[in-house]
């Protein structure tokens, strides 16, 4: 790898500036790619009706409410058993930074679904940031650090997970860690290590895959330094490694003893380490978010797992710009194209899964290492491999910055020069992100009117119950600020009442939902592929039967348990 002057030896004014130029510079680039969701931002969630809404309650949850048994615990969701959120899916900067600029903004609904989406957007820029400085510091070109940001930054799987997952989305920390770990080996600095710590404590806040993301990038850059200087890590080298591991679980401690509380619980474990996975075929193919996406459509519903876990393109342009340049250069030796190389291949390893598969068919005879690690405690937690594409992306940046640096180089008006334009070019409209989603998000009249109950000591079953709907219940109980019987997490840890509740004997029901202080019934109207009745239990003429209406319009039907 190239010895390059870069900002780690130091910040002056000169370097704090071109950062807030870089920076304004991607925030920029936001703003024009995902501007057909600008105008909505304060009235619809980013994304399709799926995770996202449980997303935006996390946001709700940490601006806005009531908290009488601490952070970790709440009844507002699963009454009344309520339910532990030691292991629930907060991205912790991105929902406490929505609490901490709604004491400035307010926490009604538009105000909070504005913070919550502008967080979500506020990534981009700072992943672009972040991995302008990792490729600067390899390539020692600006030019290079700024295709690699933009490639790092509007990456398909960041893009497709902005609209489903926050924490997924809130890859932002992961190149700062990144940059300070190479800066503190480089430089022998406890500083360094000091900020790689809190990046690397950063990203696990965001998402508990992270923590192990970046951990297997610090053992991957130790063997292959080891590998390419044919020396057994030492000083340095060997401190570096367990010093920013030990200084990260000092860090998180807090929450990771918590955690460890809950250790032995099946519930922790859940399916999908052989399920969502890094296709082979869809490094290739172009994604559901592509402008070009309906072209491949067939090939996603063969693939494992869902369309936006599966989302792992790299960028047929970006494949392009490294294959020319490459080619241009066959006979020059090239260090860090080779770290970069191998980097993509190891994490691609890691985001295939448990066991390959290609098209969708698994091939039972290929075990991978992932077979091992989710046999593992802890480890066995990361059930969606194929998420670690974000680190085959933090390569892929490096190596298309190295390209760049190239192109770049080449004198003005010959083939090499215009061969790197058209890659640019090429490269931006292959990740321009398109068939972006919204999940319309308002107040009903009917919600409002159970804000105007003056009892506040009840909770509320909405109907009818299914995943994506329990996920809605949750995005508008800051309507009604009561507890609700359903809700989901990622870990649920045991059952409560929604779990046992009787579905057919409305009678029965009647009673226990009298015993929980269930005292409203709310039936959702179908709309937007929502609130469809279930096949089983009580249809909804019974239900109008058995309890008395106490609010009817064209969004829902609010019925009185008592």
């Amino acid at each position: 790898m190239r010895d390059s002057q870069d900002l780690s030896s130091g910040f002056g004014s000169a370097d704090w500036l071109r950062l807030l130029a870089v920076f304004a510079l991607f925030c920029a680039a936001t703003a024009i790619l995902f501007a057909p969701l600008l105008p909505h931002l304060g009235s619809a969630l980013i994304g399709p009706p799926e995770d996202n809404l449980q997303d935006f309650w996390n946001s709700w949850y940490a601006a806005a409410a009531p908290k009488p048994h601490g952070f970790f615990f709440t009844d507002l969701i699963r009454y009344p058993d309520g339910m532990k959120l030691t292991y629930h899916s907060f991205a912790y900067p991105q929902v406490f930074a929505v609490a901490a600029l709604a004491k400035i903004a307010g926490t009604d609904m538009g105000t909070l679904l504005c913070l919550h989406n502008l967080t979500l957007l506020l990534s981009f820029p700072l992943a672009g940031l972040g991995a302008y400085l990792v490729v600067r510091r390899f390539t020692n070109s600006e030019a290079g650090a700024l295709a690699g940001g933009f490639v790092f930054a509007l990456n398909p799987s960041h893009v497709a997970h902005a609209m489903h997952h926050a924490h997924v989305t809130s890859i932002e920390f992961i190149p700062f860690f990144v940059f300070a770990y190479l800066a503190a080996l480089e430089k022998r600095s406890f500083a360094w290590l000091g900020a790689a710590i809190v990046f690397w404590a950063l990203s696990a806040l965001s998402s508990w895959y992270y923590l192990f993301y970046l951990g297997y990038f610090v053992v991957f850059h130790t063997l292959y330094v080891c590998a390419r200087d044919r020396a057994l890590p030492g000083g340095w080298r060997l401190y570096g490694p367990l010093a920013s591991a030990v200084g990260t679980v000092l860090l998180l401690s807090p929450l990771l003893v918590q955690m460890l509380s809950e250790h032995g619980n099946p519930a922790i474990y859940t399916n999908g380490a052989n399920e969502y996975v890094a296709d082979p075929v869809a490094l290739f193919v172009f994604p559901p978010t592509h402008f070009l996406g309906g072209w491949t459509k067939h090939v996603y519903r063969h693939l494992s797992g869902n369309a936006w876990e599966a989302a792992v393109y790299l960028g047929l342009a970006n494949l392009a710009a490294i294959a020319l340049y490459r080619l241009w250069t066959r006979r020059a030796k090239d260090p860090l194209l080779s770290y970069a190389l191998w980097g993509m291949a190891a994490f691609l390893v890691i985001a295939a899964g448990d066991h390959l598969h290609v098209l969708g068919r698994e091939v039972a005879f290929m075990p991978l290492p992932s077979a091992l690690l989710s046999k593992l405690p802890f480890f066995a937690d990361v059930r969606t491999p194929s998420r670690a594409i974000v680190m085959v992306y933090l390569f892929l940046s490096i190596a298309v910055g190295q390209a760049f640096f190239f192109f770049r180089q080449a004198p003005p008006n010959t083939l090499i020069r215009w061969a790197g334009g058209a890659c640019a070019v090429l490269m931006v409209l292959d990740f321009y992100p398109a068939h972006l989603k919204t999940t319309p998000l308002s107040c009903s009249a009917g919600l409002s009117f159970l804000r105007g109950d003056a009892d506040r000591d009840f909770g509320v079953l909405d109907l009818p119950g299914g995943y994506v709907e329990s996920n809605y219940y949750m995005a508008t109980q800051p309507c009604h600020g009561h507890p609700i019987a359903q809700g989901n997490v990622a870990r649920q840890l045991y059952p409560t009442l929604a779990d046992r509740l009787e579905m057919g004997d409305l009678d029965k029901q009647k009673q226990e939902l009298r015993n929980a202080k269930i005292k409203y019934i709310v039936i959702h109207k179908p709309k937007r592929r929502l609130f469809h009745w279930p096949d089983k239990g009580a249809d909804k003429a019974s239900y109008a039967a058995a309890y008395a209406a106490a609010y009817d319009d064209g969004d829902v039907t609010v019925l009185r348990v008592y």
